[in-house]
């Protein structure tokens, strides 16, 4: 009998989702008959839940595709995003030039301390507006040939020196200007650090190898720009910087008066087309005007 009573209770409540109701929408006044919708509960239940998903997906789909995102709790402004793309891209390319300074520091003090490595070469190059990848590895033949210079000018440097009895400070050396033509625009300073002279000439002017010697330095600075320098006798390196291009790569064993670079204005600290010069022996700034007649090029 319970059982019969529980049967008819769920009868009556699905029968009651399925029965059907007709919604009429009547003229107040006149009681006429506009409109009518017939319905039924499970109907109503059924296009009440499809409108309630159906917001939910508009709702979450303009969350995600626009910007009212950022202003959810956790997620921050579009601003903020933005900057942090920004600092990224900061940090890499820093990272990049402190790759290059560190790398050209080391090139630079191997130099000065006069342990180079003749036989080492450096895989790249960067210009002043672009990176550009150059093989510098020596070829057998091309090396063979340039240690039999080298010894040659050992064994050279050794008779002259036995035959003068030369001191170990003594320059065993007669430089040349690195250009033809130009003016001293900046003289040789010690105190400001300014370890060099400025020769002022047109771009383009072609910049010479002020002595024999072994390129030991081809490469781009941010502050100097393109730097060429070349290893002499007697532990003496010369450095020619702001190029606006480098004809000579690191290996290449060069004679005096060889064109080495193209004149530029390369590099943040240059205001003007000229070539910074230096001389170092022994890790030390050496004036290049005790050795080269500058006026002499005007």
């Amino acid at each position: 009998m319970a059982k019969d009573n529980n049967n008819k209770a769920n009868q009556s409540f699905f029968e009651k989702l399925r029965n059907k109701y007709r919604l009429v929408v009547l003229n107040e006044e006149t009681y006429e008959q506009k409109a009518s919708l017939r319905l039924s509960r499970l109907n109503l239940f059924i296009l009440g839940s499809l409108f309630v998903l159906f917001n939910i997906i508009v709702v979450i789909l303009i969350i995600a595709f626009t910007p009212l995102k950022f202003m959810m709790p956790g997620v921050g402004s579009l601003d903020v995003r933005s900057e942090l793309i920004k600092v990224e891209l900061l940090t890499d390319s820093l990272e990049s030039q402190i790759d290059k300074r560190n790398y050209w520091l080391k090139n630079l003090q191997q130099a000065l301390d006069g342990k180079f490595d003749s036989s080492f070469t450096y895989s790249d190059t960067f210009s002043h507006a672009e990176k550009q990848d150059i093989n510098l590895a020596l070829t057998n033949d091309i090396e063979k040939e340039f240690r039999e210079e080298l010894k040659d000018e050992i064994e050279l440097l050794s008779v002259e020196t036995s035959s003068k009895n030369v001191q170990p400070n003594y320059f065993p050396l007669k430089f040349i200007s690195p250009i033809s033509n130009g003016t001293l625009l900046s003289e040789f300073d010690s105190k400001s650090e300014h370890f060099g002279v400025d020769l002022a000439t047109v771009a383009g002017d072609v910049v010479k190898a002020a002595e024999d010697g072994v390129v030991v330095l081809s490469e781009w600075n941010p502050e100097t720009g393109n730097v060429l320098a070349i290893q002499h006798r007697n532990n003496a390196i010369t450095f020619y910087k702001h190029n606006k291009e480098l004809l000579k790569k690191v290996g290449t064993y060069v004679k005096k008066q060889d064109a080495i670079a193209i004149v530029g204005n390369s590099g943040e600290l240059t205001d003007g087309p000229h070539l910074h010069f230096e001389i170092w022996q022994n890790g030390k700034p050496k004036n290049p005007q005790d050795f080269i007649n500058f006026k002499s090029i005007n």
